[in-house]
């Protein structure tokens, strides 16, 4: 079952990262031809579904039912610990990095960020009182997004009719740094069902 998930690109090292469904990480070197440098086990395995790079890290990150994982193909031992992601136990589903920070998707429609420096979630900040300024809360840092629009077809009615709000899962995102603003799209999480979201925050 060696499916490709997902894909990245390294632009600097001229390298192809991808997920396979069994559980693997391989690195390709992408020249005139593909050549295969490594395959790595993921510590995590079930549900390998994202997959992004960051240049100034030089790092891979992996999404999967529960955690992200980091590699440097470069490092035998990885020095940055897998983060556990269990928002609604619905797993991560989109990456992207900026700097230090990576932003989760999940499948509960929300949309974390994670501090590799530090090793922990960006905190909400708890509203000021008129003689201090506003420290962390100590609550995750939590976008969520909307309804979204979903086909309420036989599927739905028989087996989720009950249910009056459905999550969106967040399949992927992206920045307009230049312009502060954040593009998300995705749509409902099981399958047999068909709806989507997109929104732009900024």
């Amino acid at each position: 079952n060696r499916k490709v998930r997902a894909l990245a690109f390294s632009g600097k090292n001229q390298e192809l990262g991808a997920v396979s469904l069994d559980g693997y990480f391989h690195l390709w070197k992408a020249r005139s031809t593909l050549s295969r440098l490594l395959s790595i086990r993921l510590p995590y395995c079930r549900e390998n579904v994202c997959l992004t790079y960051c240049d100034e890290l030089s790092l891979y990150a992996v999404g999967s039912q529960s955690h992200v994982s980091f590699l440097d193909p470069r490092q035998r031992q990885q020095n940055i610990r897998p983060l556990c992601s269990r928002e609604g136990g619905t797993g991560v589903r989109s990456l992207s990095f900026y700097q230090h920070i990576i932003t989760v998707g999940t499948g509960h429609g929300s949309l974390l960020f994670y501090d590799i420096r530090a090793q922990k979630f960006l905190e909400e900040r708890a509203s000021a009182s008129p003689d201090s300024s506003p420290g962390p809360s100590g609550k995750k840092l939590k976008l969520t997004c909307g309804r979204g629009w979903l086909n309420h077809d036989d599927l739905w009615v028989n087996y989720f009719g009950g249910i009056g709000e459905f999550p969106n899962a967040l399949y992927t995102h992206c920045y307009n740094w230049p312009e502060m603003k954040l593009f998300v799209a995705g749509g409902p999480l099981p399958s047999g069902l068909h709806g989507n979201y997109a929104g732009l925050w900024s």
